[in-house]
C-alpha cells in the first residue's frame, strides 16, 4: 500500500494545487493480497533466511516492529509493558508458540509473508511507516536499513524517486510497486540503464483499494490506474537470461530513422517483436522493450523522452529506449 502523502507544501495556484491532489490520491492505494501473491511468490528461493522490511505501511505499525521470527514466535504486543519489559512470566505459557492471528494483520503484503514464512524460509518479517497527518511513525528515510536485507512494499509513488535512492545508497534488496511512467524519471532510468534495477515479473496490476474501501478494478474503464503500475526490483528474475528469438529482418523502408539526435540516429522499432536480427546499430524501441530485456544481449544506451525527437515524417511518439545489439 502506498499510504505515505505528498508532503509538498500546497502552491497558490490552481496548476500546483492539481498536481499536489493528484499526488495526494496517488498515495493512497492498497495492494491487493491475490497481485502480492502473484508476484511475491515468484522470488520464493531468494526470500530464504532474509530479513524483510515493510517500510510504508503505517496501518500496521509506526515503529519498526518484527512480527516474525523465524524461530516461529510471531511478537504479540500485549505482552510487553510500554518500557519494553514482559508483564509477567509463565513458564508453561512461555513453551508455547506465540502467534498473531492473521485476521489481525492489516497489511496484505505483512499477511502474504506471515502466511508463508514457514515454507519460503523467511528469517523475520518487520513492518513500519509514518503517517503524515499525525505526524506519527518512522519516514522510510529514517530506517535503520543494516538490520534488513530485502523491502517489499507499495511506496508513496510521489517521493518514488527517493525512495529507490534511499534503497540503493543503502545497497538493499527491494521488489516494490511503482508507476510505469516512472521508467523515464532521469534518476529511475540511471538505475535500469546501469543494470541496478528492473522490471517485475507482472507489468500491471488487477486493481487496487482506496482508503474508503472502493475498488479499481484494471479491467474496468476506469482502471487504467492499475493497469499503469509495476514492480521494480534488483532480485533476479528468469527472463533476463532468456535470449530473445529476433525473425524480422530489416529494410530502410520500414525501418524508418529518426532524425539525428544528441549524436545518435537510430532507426524507428514500432514493437519490440519486430526488432531486427541483422541491424547491428542504434534501435528506438518502445519502454515494453525493458518487460523482455536481456542485459546479455542488447545494451542501453540513452532514454528519449522529455527532449525526444521526431520522426523524419514529422510525427511525435512517446518515450523510446535507443538500445544496440550486443
Amino acid at each position: 500500500m502506498t499510504k505515505e502523502k505528498s508532503q509538498n507544501p500546497k502552491a497558490g495556484n490552481k496548476k500546483s494545487q492539481l498536481e499536489d491532489t493528484n499526488r495526494n490520491r496517488d498515495d493512497e492505494y492498497y495492494t491487493l493480497y491475490e497481485d502480492i501473491s502473484a508476484e511475491v511468490s515468484k522470488y520464493k528461493k531468494q526470500l530464504k533466511g532474509k530479513r524483510i522490511l515493510c517500510p510504508c505501511d503505517w496501518d500496521e505499525s509506526y515503529n519498526e516492529e518484527i512480527v516474525f521470527k523465524e524461530e516461529n514466535h510471531i511478537i504479540d504486543t500485549t505482552m510487553f509493558r510500554s518500557n519494553g519489559s514482559i508483564k509477567r512470566v509463565d513458564i508453561e505459557k512461555s513453551k508455547e508458540k506465540f502467534e498473531k492471528n492473521l485476521n489481525l494483520v492489516k497489511c496484505n503484503f505483512v499477511k502474504f509473508l506471515v502466511a508463508q514464512a514457514d515454507s519460503y524460509g523467511i528469517k523475520s518479517i518487520s513492518a513500519c511507516g509514518y503517517d503524515p497527518v499525525t505526524d506519527q511513525g518512522i519516514k522510510f528515510q529514517n530506517v535503520d536499513y543494516c538490520q534488513y536485507d530485502l523491502i517489499i512494499t507499495n511506496p508513496p509513488f510521489s517521493q518514488f524517486r527517493e525512495f529507490i535512492n534511499v534503497l540503493t545508497k543503502n545497497n538493499m534488496e527491494f521488489l516494490v510497486i511503482g508507476p510505469q511512467t516512472a521508467i523515464s524519471y532521469k534518476e529511475i532510468f540511471h538505475h535500469i540503464k546501469g543494470n541496478k534495477m528492473w522490471l517485475g515479473y507482472h507489468h500491471h496490476l488487477s486493481g487496487f483499494k482506496r482508503l474508503d474501501g472502493t475498488f479499481i478494478d484494471a479491467k474496468k474503464p476506469e482502471g487504467s490506474i492499475p493497469r499503469a503500475c509495476c514492480w521494480y526490483t534488483n532480485l533476479d528474475v528468469s527472463y533476463r537470461h532468456d535470449e530473445m528469438i529476433l525473425n524480422k529482418e530489416y529494410n530502410a523502408e520500414k525501418y524508418p530513422f529518426y532524425k539525428e539526435y544528441d549524436g545518435l540516429k537510430p532507426i524507428f522499432v514500432k514493437n519490440t517483436k519486430e526488432i531486427p536480427y541483422n541491424y547491428e546499430k542504434e534501435m528506438a524501441v518502445p519502454i515494453t522493450f525493458l518487460q523482455k530485456f536481456n542485459p546479455d544481449q542488447f545494451e542501453i544506451i540513452e532514454l528519449w523522452a522529455s527532449a525526444e525527437p521526431y520522426l523524419e515524417d514529422g510525427k511525435r511518439t512517446f518515450a523510446r529506449i535507443i538500445i544496440r545489439k550486443k
